[in-house]
């Protein structure tokens, strides 16, 4: 493991000329890991894949831990992403090295950061449809923890009505868990969109945490309940990134007509409401492709990152994944495939 501060003194680095032939890659075995001792995932030595006409491929130096990266392989490979070979990783940030050529938008050099399958890898090939130039006042590590988050607090935001351009002063909207990926993204997003009150939930440490983020109350779940504390008809958007099953019922009394509840697909199981209010609209929502809004967001410093020491190397991904299902995680987790080294 590499602190982040030390890992950036020593980041810009030249390319190597020409692109390897073999890389080092972190891939499933093709059983699930019955305990997270995640026997099932290893570092192997595989061929840098070679990019189709419509994607380029890049050399990784940041990519971040995501639920569905490790949810994939526990208890039983449930999906395919990491499991039967296939490279785990599905964001991060690189490096153009190789250009298809139906990727007019794109040339050998480019900094770019997006949704990018098999990024825990030192190469990986990205859609040219689903990757953008990355902030230019962000680094690479910080870049790569971004997109799924980002993508998604976004999406699920604009999909309730929260829109950028609109004056949303006299909305409240409540964001379930503003400690983790999402959460963070999505209370600042929220924030810089102009809601008028932002409510969250967090524990401990988070409590600050969430509140520097730009919250206006922040409920202590070891307390009470975030549905408990709210009153009847008292906010407009429930943003349910957590998922935990039956929020969207305890959650209902709360969201006033015209409002709207949206859950975060995956979670942990939640769903819409089989019994809404009359006038509340749901959704199951996903990831977006708001890559060129997040950059211009982050370039105008109106939302930042968090990413949390230490920045782990890709033979360490089973510890990063093992701290990113641990207490006290507050914003993102951070892997660098191509990691320089140290002095």
């Amino acid at each position: 493991m590499v602190s982040k501060s030390a890992f950036l003194a020593v980041l810009p680095m030249a390319l190597v000329n020409g692109v390897p032939t073999m890389m080092s890659a972190f891939q499933g075995s093709g059983v699930g890991c019955d305990k997270p001792d995640w026997s099932c995932i290893s570092e192997k030595l595989v061929e840098v894949p070679s990019p189709s006409a419509s994607q380029v491929l890049l050399q990784m130096f940041g990519t971040g831990v995501n639920p569905i990266n490790y949810d994939g392989v526990l208890p039983n490979c449930a999906s395919t992403m990491g499991c039967y070979g296939d490279t785990l990783g599905n964001d991060g940030a690189g490096v153009v090295v190789a250009v298809g050529s139906d990727c007019p938008d794109f040339k050998v050099g480019d900094e770019v950061w997006g949704m990018i399958s098999g990024s825990y890898a030192q190469y990986a090939v990205a859609e040219c449809g689903r990757i953008g130039l990355k902030p230019e006042n962000l680094d690479f590590v910080s870049a790569g923890t971004i997109p799924v988050v980002g993508g998604t607090a976004w999406e699920c935001l604009e999909k309730a009505g929260l829109v950028h351009t609109a004056d949303n002063s006299n909305l409240t909207v409540v964001i379930t868990s503003g400690q983790g990926g999402t959460g963070f993204m999505a209370v600042q997003l929220a924030k810089a969109m102009g809601a008028g009150r932002i409510i969250s939930a967090g524990s401990g440490d988070g409590i600050d945490f969430v509140k520097n983020l730009g919250a206006d109350i922040i409920v202590d779940y070891h307390q009470q309940a975030l549905a408990d504390y709210l009153e009847n008809d008292s906010v407009d958007i429930v943003f349910d990134n957590h998922g935990a099953p039956g929020t969207a019922d305890k959650m209902m009394h709360a969201i006033r007509p015209g409002g709207a509840f949206q859950v975060l697909y995956g979670g942990a199981g939640g769903r819409p409401s089989l019994h809404p209010r009359e006038g509340v609209t749901q959704h199951l929502c996903n990831y977006g492709n708001h890559m060129d809004s997040l950059k211009s967001m982050f370039e105008q410093e109106t939302i930042s990152v968090r990413v949390m020491d230490p920045v782990y190397t890709l033979p360490e991904v089973p510890a990063a994944f093992t701290r990113a299902r641990s207490r006290g995680v507050f914003g993102k987790i951070a892997v660098t495939p191509s990691v320089v080294t140290l002095v």
